[in-house]
C-alpha cells in the first residue's frame, strides 16, 4: 500500500512540476542502493543533475515563454515523468512484484495528469484573481515540494 500512495503523491508533485517528484524519491535515495533503479539514482552526479533540474524547473516556470503544460510536450514530459516516480516508488518495496509496478505506475501517471489539469487552472483562476500568476505559481511550488516531501516519507 505504501508504494501506491508514495507513488500518487510523488505523481501529483510531478503534475505541478515534471521534475520535482522525481528529485524528492532520488534525493532520498541511500547512498549505496544494490537494486535498481535505486542505484543509478543514489549516483552524486545523478542526484545533482535531477535536483537542478527541478531548481531550473521551479524558476523557468514562472517566466512568461513557458510552455504550457497541458501542451502535447509538457504533458508528455510529465507523463513519463510520472511513469518513472510510479515505477522508482513500486521498487522502494521490500519485495516488488511487476503486477505492483504496473499499478504503482498507472497510479502516478493518473495522479500526474490530474494534479496538471488542476494546476493549469489553478493558474488560470489565480491570475484572474490576483492580476498575475505569480501568487498561483508560488503556491504551486510550495504544494508540490510539500506532496514529494512527504512521498519520500512514507
Amino acid at each position: 500500500m505504501n508504494a501506491f500512495v508514495r507513488a500518487a503523491l510523488a505523481g501529483a508533485a510531478t503534475g505541478a512540476r515534471s521534475f520535482t517528484g522525481l528529485a524528492a524519491l532520488t534525493l532520498a535515495t541511500p547512498p549505496g542502493s544494490a537494486t535498481q533503479p535505486d542505484r543509478a539514482l543514489s549516483l552524486p552526479w545523478v542526484k545533482g543533475l535531477v535536483t537542478l533540474a527541478a531548481v531550473q524547473e521551479l524558476v523557468m516556470d514562472k517566466l512568461p515563454q513557458a510552455p504550457g503544460r497541458l501542451g502535447v510536450m509538457g504533458l508528455g514530459a510529465r507523463v513519463a515523468a510520472g511513469a518513472a516516480v510510479g515505477a522508482v516508488a513500486a521498487r522502494r518495496e521490500p519485495e516488488p512484484s511487476s503486477g505492483a509496478t504496473v499499478a504503482a505506475v498507472a497510479v502516478a501517471v493518473g495522479t500526474t495528469v490530474t494534479a496538471a489539469w488542476l494546476g493549469a487552472t489553478w493558474r488560470r483562476l489565480a491570475a484572474r484573481r490576483f492580476g498575475t500568476d505569480y501568487v498561483g505559481a508560488g503556491a504551486e511550488d510550495l504544494l508540490a515540494t510539500s506532496l514529494a516531501w512527504t512521498a519520500t516519507r512514507i
